[in-house]
């Protein structure tokens, strides 16, 4: 059992240690509330944001339907303050759509190297430089257009950057090199809807070599 002396020197060196570390031990202390509600805010602001961008980007797509001024409007507005959520690269797709049906090519190209530069999304960065490689055929540039159109043959875009290589270099006259971007296309297991399609257009280069 201890005795009453103990007792007061285990206290008073209690008292010692903290006096001597309770600096260390509020800052810690304080570091770690401040993680822990620190975490919690940017949650909570991520999420605020995510509704903002979706509440906007909705509303540019009803406007996008007869409103150009207001879509326009609300497209830069999305770029400008929520640029780094998918909602301003879907954005940018859909006016990019927008321009090449009115034929504005050079819009549409701006737009796609946008989110083909900036988006944080994989996915919809592949989507934009599939689409701008075809705004930039479009505009008569097929080297440029080829230069987007390089991809790891197992991705899951390959089918679609490949069929669109071969189509390029078909109307380039290599015939050989297009049937060896349809014949990789196919092997890299296409949507059923589009393997007829590869199919017929293989079937029309049987005398090109690869």
């Amino acid at each position: 059992m201890s005795s009453h002396y103990e007792e007061e020197a285990e206290v008073e060196q209690l008292r010692r240690w903290w006096r001597d570390n309770w600096k260390a031990l509020a800052a810690g202390l304080a570091l770690g509330l401040a993680a822990i509600f620190g975490w919690q805010r940017w949650q909570e602001h991520q999420t605020r944001t995510a509704v903002t961008a979706s509440a906007m980007y909705e509303d540019l797509k009803k406007a996008s339907a007869g409103k150009p001024d207001e879509a326009k409007a609300l497209a830069q507005k999305l770029t400008e303050s929520f640029g780094d959520t998918p909602y301003a690269a879907q954005a940018q797709l859909l006016m990019a759509q927008q321009a090449a049906g009115r034929n504005d090519w050079a819009d549409a190209q701006q737009r796609l190297q946008w989110v083909a530069d900036r988006s944080a999304d994989d996915g919809l960065k592949k989507i934009a430089r599939l689409r701008l490689a075809r705004v930039l055929w479009q505009q008569d540039k097929p080297a440029d257009a080829l230069k987007q159109l390089d991809i790891a043959d197992d991705d899951a875009f390959a089918p679609l950057y490949l069929e669109l290589r071969g189509d390029i270099t078909l109307a380039q006259g290599d015939r050989g090199a297009a049937r060896t971007a349809y014949e990789k296309a196919l092997k890299a297991n296409p949507p059923a809807a589009a393997r007829d399609g590869l199919q017929h257009k293989l079937d029309d280069l049987a005398d090109a070599k690869s």
